[in-house]
């Protein structure tokens, strides 16, 4: 195993330039940390977390709260955010928190074992401003993933409504004019811009929106179950229904099908986040690849150097069976 003064010895250093190359000191030159950092790469060296807390004075750990329910989202993002810490030399410590006990709770607090150099909240966590106001007054950086609120922190700004009007135009090219769907619980929340993309859509198509074809779920197998079996009793039914999330959309399809409607044929269906469970189910489903790798960097980044990204994340929509009717199963692997 490599130590530091192999990498001083390789670089050309000493272990001292080293070490601020490590610890993010800006002391060093662009041309003396590239040749540091270029030797580091070579011998796969690894500094010790704990040397590097010693001599920086800082945690390297960013702190992240996530809600407990176990929504896949949740669990790709803690994966990539995770990647994104350990190439940029931090440790990524996750408190996985029920939110509504925290709102419940008499301080409405959180408190992590460790003091971290930041933390990152994703939703709902990164639209309470109170949870805000507490990391303010303990002076903790905070980066909030998909957020719509002001307040402390560097907001991760997310816009789907783009790419849901793509997959609503989707929809309607094959000839669909009762579409339903079935939302996200809050309106206030980064996942209303599918809502609003939805309207957008109808109303760019001439379509009118109609209340009873809008349900509200909690992003559940369970809330899919309970949209779709609510649209299917109208006397005029929907044709397609869009699930905001992909466990929604599964909840979709199990019930229509469970129910004697075909899919596509009788029920098109289409989700969002282009989730594992989109790729398990029969037919395999329609939905919006949401890029939470591209997402989980510029969180990290910004935790990390106090930076945001200025470009979108590049969304994407993949059609296949319960839109377009194609009964192959879907077989690629899935790539956290």
């Amino acid at each position: 195993m490599a130590t530091i003064k192999d990498v001083a010895k390789a670089a050309g250093v000493s272990f001292k330039t080293v070490s601020r190359v490590v610890n993010g000191e800006k002391s060093v030159g662009a041309a003396l940390r590239q040749r540091v950092e270029a030797a580091i790469r070579d011998l796969g060296y690894t500094p010790s977390l704990a040397a590097r807390q010693l001599a920086g004075q800082r945690s390297f750990i960013i702190g992240l709260v996530v809600p407990r329910a176990g929504i896949s989202y949740i669990a790709r993002m803690m994966i990539a955010l995770a990647a994104a810490c350990r190439q940029a030399g931090y440790h990524l410590m996750t408190e996985a928190v029920d939110y509504d006990a925290v709102q419940a709770s008499a301080t409405g607090k959180i408190h992590f074992s460790a003091r971290p150099d930041a933390v990152i909240v994703t939703p709902p966590f990164s639209n309470d401003p109170a949870l805000a106001a507490h990391f303010a007054a303990e002076a903790i950086p905070l980066v909030r993933i998909a957020t719509v609120i002001e307040g402390h922190g560097l907001p991760i700004h997310v816009d789907e409504e783009p790419i849901t009007i793509k997959l609503m135009r989707h929809l309607i090219a094959q000839g669909h004019r009762r579409i339903g769907m079935i939302g996200p619980p809050m309106p206030v929340r980064a996942s209303e811009a599918r809502v609003s993309g939805y309207r957008r859509a109808l109303e760019e198509a001439g379509l009118p929106f109609d209340p009873d074809l809008m349900q509200r779920g909690d992003f559940s197998f369970a809330s899919g179950v309970h949209g779709v079996t609510a649209m299917l009793a109208l006397p005029d039914r929907p044709t397609a229904i869009f699930a905001a999330g992909d466990e929604m959309a599964a909840g979709v399809l199990a019930q229509a099908q469970r129910l004697g409607y075909r899919v596509p044929e009788d029920l098109a269906v289409a989700g969002f986040d282009d989730s594992p469970v989109a790729r398990m189910v029969f037919p395999p489903l329609t939905t919006v690849y949401q890029p939470v790798n591209e997402i989980a960097q510029a969180a990290v980044d910004a935790a990390v150097h106090g930076h945001v990204p200025a470009a979108p994340f590049g969304y994407e929509l993949r059609i296949r069976g319960s839109t377009s009717g194609d009964r192959q199963l879907c077989l690629e692997p899935y790539r956290f």
